[in-house]
């Protein structure tokens, strides 16, 4: 009776749901750096999970060192940090925690693990800004429809402010102090400049000008992104304005 009893509980417990944290890999500890045995697939706290099938898989990078470990090229992680075993602990369950891993709910992962245990964590190095390879107007040109054509949607005859001077064409001298600034557009696309000190806000116009085809005939204000600060006197050098080493983001009028 007490045998048939259990029986019955058994088929009464609902199927464990699997999560969607998969790819083939070391289990965390193990030596080497490659293996053909999937990673396991327990139960998962999502309540809603997404179809594997409408989610990309990522790969997440796990290195182990001698005093810590290091997820992708983040910081080093430490082994006596109770919030960092917190992070090897669900790793090892084969669970993806998303706020570590910086994935959706459900989404495959595929975690890659390298054991370096003889060696201290080695900070990546900082990749050179990437040099901007588009298309446009040379730097400190006109383009003749600026000045004389109107913006589509316009009012005619509306009076505007006097839009900024042309840029004079400068070149980046490397015997002089130079500075990387990262350009956030109001389109949500992202590019690195390269100027020296002595340059103005607006030669960062002509950069965003010829590397982006239109921009001359738009409407725009450049400004600090923290605290948000219109960047008025487009005369003012890149240094007087606090921008080296920055962000200056791009905002349609």
């Amino acid at each position: 009776g007490g045998q048939r009893r259990e029986e019955e509980e058994e088929v009464q417990q609902p199927a464990p749901k699997k999560t969607y944290f998969t790819g083939a890999g070391n289990r965390l500890g193990s030596e080497g750096e490659s293996s053909s045995s999937p990673a396991p697939q327990p139960q998962t706290s999502v309540r809603s999970t997404p179809s594997p099938e409408a989610l990309e898989t990522v790969t997440r990078t796990l290195t182990f060192w001698r005093n810590g470990y290091s997820l992708e090229d983040g910081p080093l992680m430490s082994y006596t940090d109770p919030a960092n075993r917190e992070f090897l602990d669900a790793i090892n369950r084969g669970q993806a925690p998303i706020r570590f891993l910086n994935v959706k709910p459900g989404q495959p992962v595929e975690m890659r693990v390298h054991t370096r245990r003889e060696e201290d964590y080695k900070e990546p190095p900082k990749a050179p800004p990437k040099p901007f390879e588009g298309t446009g107007n040379r730097l400190g040109s006109i383009v003749s429809s600026s000045s004389s054509s109107s913006t589509p949607g316009s009012f005619p005859g509306s009076s505007s402010s006097a839009p900024p001077p042309p840029p004079r064409s400068f070149e980046v001298d490397g015997s002089q102090p130079v500075t990387s600034i990262q350009i956030r557009m109001a389109d949500g696309t992202r590019m690195v400049g390269r100027f020296n000190h002595t340059h103005t806000v607006n030669d960062i116009r002509g950069f965003i000008n010829a590397s982006h085809a239109g921009e001359s005939s738009r409407s725009y204000v450049l400004q600090t992104n923290f605290p948000k600060k219109d960047l008025e006197d487009v005369q003012q050098t890149i240094k007087d304005a606090g921008l080296l080493n920055s962000v200056v983001v791009q905002r349609y009028v």
